[in-house]
């Protein structure tokens, strides 16, 4: 049957309506597709901006943490200095009261007169307070085992009457600060004496 105008129309129309949905359908899924990778490439920058996070941390703690131990570590150096100059300091005096006891000890010293030597006594006695008020001791050693963290050996001699390695003589004192040996004593040890078969060779 030969189309009339009206069915061409028709026909035209249907075909525009199906080229529409088409184009829609296409639209469509290039949106969809847009979205898609736009939500990808989003949680991509996430991941990467929550990576740069955690290494900016983890930098800020390290960085955070050799600030404290070089901190501590200055503190610690200044008070170690500050420790051995107070010792330096400390230490001249000790030497200035072992030279009025070998004043005090010295011949003659008998006949000086009484009042002078009790103004000597009286200042070393001030000495030693001070350097006791600053955690500084005098230790005795004539009597004790030779110990080489204490006692500085300068003199030995033979000795039937001591063990080996026992302090006979002390020639300067030592001193603690702290329970720490800050000047080791100035000995002389006991050493066994030799034997008669030593003599006669």
């Amino acid at each position: 049957m030969p189309e009339t105008p009206e069915t061409e129309d028709k026909n035209l129309h249907d075909e525009s309506a199906g080229l529409d949905e088409t184009s829609q359908a296409a639209d469509s899924g290039a949106s969809v597709d847009s979205n898609g990778e736009s939500v990808e490439e989003a949680n991509d920058e996430l991941a990467e901006a929550l990576r740069e996070k955690d290494q900016f941390k983890r930098l800020a703690q390290r960085s955070q943490a050799d600030l404290v131990n070089y901190r501590r570590r200055i503190e610690g150096e200044q008070e170690s200095s500050r420790l051995r100059n107070q010792q330096r300091i400390v230490l001249k005096f000790a030497d200035v009261i072992d030279q009025l006891g070998v004043a005090m000890e010295a011949d003659g010293v008998g006949s000086a007169d009484s009042g002078w030597l009790e103004g000597i006594a009286a200042i070393q006695k001030n000495f030693m307070n001070a350097l006791t008020s600053e955690g500084f001791e005098r230790f005795e050693s004539v009597g004790e085992d030779f110990d080489p963290r204490k006692h500085e050996a300068l003199l030995s001699s033979p000795s039937s009457d001591h063990a080996p390695n026992t302090v006979i003589t002390e020639l300067r004192p030592g001193y603690l600060h702290n329970d720490e040996v800050v000047r080791p004593a100035q000995v002389q040890i006991a050493v066994e004496p030799p034997s008669e078969e030593d003599e006669t060779e």
